[in-house]
């Protein structure tokens, strides 16, 4: 197999010197995938990315799947064969000069003198058809070929394996019916999964393991990126640029697994991301920290509501004022649940002024919603609830007059 490579390898450089007299330069680019065709009727595969909230309905009941396409990024064989010195490739996005190309037995080709130099490139071939580029490790690049909204098949299956569960299988139920919040978690990172797709219908999603969490939260600091983190908590803000000083732009509450494209550490020395998505930069230390001991969390409520009536609402009598929704979601089952307008007493604490709404249980499948004027910088509410181990706890829920963050502090009474 190593001669036919060499031999192929050989044979397509030979035919380049005479096809290149009658070609002028021009730049090698990766062979894209027609997902059009592919979307309507066609069969294949590919790399994916997305999460547990991109399963959705649409109104004919078809079952949907809104994915990030990413491509092994390949070349055809003859292009590669044709390029002399002082050509483009284009490899990983970036344009790169040939200056040297060398045909080595394996079928190889080493541009600008491979891994052992600096700048140096390595193509490999698949079947001697197309060729790819791989680094130290034998990975090789995807590209972002687009957003893709995909039929599935009603008896489509999802094999997901993590380092916690290797096997597990999931159907149509799992993410459509109310299983689904239940997998609210789940990641699908492009360089883990494949999409099947028969006659224009995904059939089956291949989530391989990663690394792990552990894992993928030790790049955190390193200044190599792009990395990823694994996000346990719903109420991690995001900001415009990298500090609490820059503005409010969201807050991250779905749980899972993000890429971290850049690093920067701010005045204050917090060390932020930005996110590749492009929601924002977060606090890489309260990203990977643990709030799971927290009984609720609060976010603005335009952000997350649900509306399938587990909610219970209140709005505020007062028409004059703007108002501003707030959403509390219970991490366990409470009770006695008690809303307030709160006011500072003369050492600076929080203080109940007036109790607006109260809740006999609020269960930890359910939100509450409060619509609520915020009448200037200290303008504050609070939430007090007795949790499960029979604690009584108390909350206030305040806008940062630095950024227009939601803050909610636990505070003693």
């Amino acid at each position: 197999m190593k001669k036919i490579a060499f031999l192929t390898c050989m044979l397509v450089i030979f035919t380049s010197v005479y096809a290149k007299d009658a070609a002028a330069a021009s730049a090698v680019e990766p062979l894209r995938m027609d997902f059009e065709w592919l979307g309507e009727a066609g069969d294949g595969e590919f790399a994916a990315e997305f999460s547990a909230s991109d399963f959705y309905t649409e109104e004919d009941g078809t079952y949907m799947l809104r994915v990030s396409v990413y491509e092994r990024e390949y070349f055809d064989m003859v292009a590669v064969s044709l390029l002399e010195e002082g050509d483009t490739i284009i490899l990983n996005g970036e344009p790169v000069i040939i200056k040297t190309l060398e045909c080595i037995e394996d079928g190889s080709v080493i541009i600008n003198g491979g891994l052992e130099s600096s700048g140096g490139h390595v193509l490999q071939t698949v079947e001697n058809t197309v060729y790819y580029e791989v680094d130290e490790s034998g990975a090789w690049n995807y590209l972002l070929n687009g957003e893709a909204d995909l039929r599935l098949d009603e008896n489509f299956v999802v094999k997901y394996a993590d380092s916690s569960n290797p096997q597990a299988e999931y159907g149509a139920e799992d993410f459509f019916d109310e299983q689904a919040a239940d997998l609210s978690e789940l990641y699908f990172d492009y360089e883990h999964t494949t999409v099947m797709v028969e006659n224009g219908l995904v059939t089956e999603i291949i989530r391989e393991a990663s690394s792990g969490t552990e894992a993928e939260n030790t790049a955190v600091g390193s200044g190599e990126v792009p990395y990823t983190v694994r996000i346990s908590r719903n109420d991690l803000p995001a900001f415009e640029g990298p500090g609490y000083d820059y503005n409010y732009v969201c807050t991250i509450v779905t749980a899972g697994t993000y890429t971290i494209e850049e690093e920067e550490e701010d005045f204050e020395g917090y060390l932020w991301g930005r996110l590749k998505s492009g929601a924002g930069w977060i606090d890489l230390a309260e990203a990977v920290s643990d709030n799971s001991e927290v009984p609720i969390t609060a976010v603005f409520g335009s952000e997350q509501i649900q509306d399938d009536g587990t909610c219970v609402e209140y709005i505020a009598d007062d028409t004059e004022n703007p108002m501003t929704t707030l959403a509390f979601r219970p991490n366990e089952n409470l009770k006695n649940v008690s809303f307030s307008l709160l006011g500072i007493d003369e050492d600076g604490n929080w203080i109940q002024e007036e109790e607006r709404y109260t809740i006999s249980e609020l269960s930890a499948d359910s939100c509450f919603v409060a619509a609520v004027c915020f009448y200037g910088d200290m303008t504050a509410y609070g939430i007090s609830f007795t949790d499960e181990e029979g604690q009584e706890r108390h909350f206030a829920v305040h806008i940062s007059g630095r950024n227009g963050s939601l803050i909610l502090d636990e505070y003693g009474e």
